[in-house]
């Protein structure tokens, strides 16, 4: 940035994460969105109850109380409808002007994911904690970078 006190440079914190699943939901295939502040926890899922089975389901917690849920769904498979409709651009970042456009589900405190088999849910798990991962270290970085900055910025300069 160039301005009348001199050169400078914007630092600005990342967006938020998002996650994005494609899925069936009440018996449509959907795209749910929403914003990472979640986290799986092992001890909501039922099959604690019946030990002697294999767990494949994933409880995806909030670290709030609740989180809102965009949906975007398709109940057809038609050329020209559905889910050839799609634009999955409408949750970027900055704001795409679509965005709006979904149902969204207020308050949800959970997801519940149903996986065909165990290492597929254990696949899953890995993954989001390679994500989870990468977002902190970004995180951090962006912290270090501004916290950097405003010390550079606050030492006299000598003439």
């Amino acid at each position: 940035m160039v301005g009348n006190r001199g050169n400078g440079t914007a630092v600005k914190t990342p967006e938020p994460p998002v996650l994005v699943f494609f899925t069936m939901h009440e018996g449509k295939y959907a795209f749910l969105h929403f914003e990472y502040r979640v986290y799986v926890d092992p001890e909501k899922c039922h099959c604690r109850e019946n030990s002697k089975k294999p767990c494949r389901t994933v409880v995806i917690v909030t670290k709030e109380r609740t989180i809102d849920l965009r949906r975007f769904s398709a109940a057809s498979q038609e050329s020209g409808k559905g889910l050839y409709t799609w634009d999955l651009a409408r949750f970027r970042m900055p704001r795409h002007p679509q965005y709006d456009d979904v149902e969204v589900v207020k308050k949800v405190q959970f997801l519940t994911l149903d996986f065909a088999t165990v290492e597929a849910k254990d696949e899953f798990r890995a993954e989001l904690k390679s994500l989870e991962k990468v977002r902190n270290l970004d995180a951090k970085m962006c912290h270090d970078i501004i916290a950097e900055k405003q010390i550079k910025n606050h030492k006299p300069v000598k003439r």
